[in-house]
């Protein structure tokens, strides 16, 4: 980060006085390292950028609560997590159906073949409607794990669960799909 001529300190004293421009200091200083933050739990730059204002928002609110013996970055980087997260959670994936662009073949070696282009999407309508039958617990992790690509950890930091939970029901979701291939002759790649 930039820090220019004024210490992060000195700019969070002025700003707890008051002074407006240093928070606003601050915040240049903090709003790409922050968006950078937001955008690799959230996948989408407006979701980021809504999170990075709110977050920035949280910090000047709760600015005397920072305390200086701690980089300025790392006490703002945990509010900005803490933010996407949160916003993560109320989402789009409190489990809306699946749509066709969320389907993604196991092999994407799908060129110009007309028989391919139809058994490409022939699976994916078996796969979507197999998650989509899925009880929300097991959707919700499944969603994440294979459309949003989170890992275990982030799941279960999102879903409010611990690790042993997430992997379980990632486990039994695989299990249920599985049932339902083997009933509709599909071979599913989830990994």
């Amino acid at each position: 980060m930039d820090q220019g001529l004024t210490p992060d300190r000195e700019l969070i004293d002025l700003a707890r006085r008051g002074d407006h421009a240093a928070y606003g200091e601050i915040v240049e200083r903090y709003k790409d390292a922050g968006y950078r933050a937001a955008l690799n739990i959230l996948r989408e730059p407006a979701d980021a950028e809504d999170a990075l204002q709110e977050a920035f928002v949280r910090a000047y609110v709760h600015l005397n609560s920072y305390k200086p013996e701690f980089r300025f970055y790392t006490w703002f980087s945990t509010i900005v997590r803490n933010v996407a997260l949160s916003h993560l959670r109320a989402r789009d994936w409190l489990v809306t159906p699946l749509t066709d662009d969320m389907i993604r073949p196991a092999r994407a070696l799908i060129q110009e073949s007309p028989e391919l282009v139809a058994l490409a999407a022939t699976r994916a309508e078996i796969i979507r409607d197999a998650v989509n039958l899925l009880p929300d617990r097991y959707r919700r992790v499944l969603i994440l794990r294979y459309w949003h690509d989170l890992t275990y950890e982030e799941i279960a930091r999102v879903t409010e669960q611990s690790l042993g939970a997430v992997k379980t029901q990632i486990h039994r979701a695989k299990l249920m799909l599985a049932d339902a291939a083997s009933m509709g002759s599909l071979g599913l790649a989830l990994e």
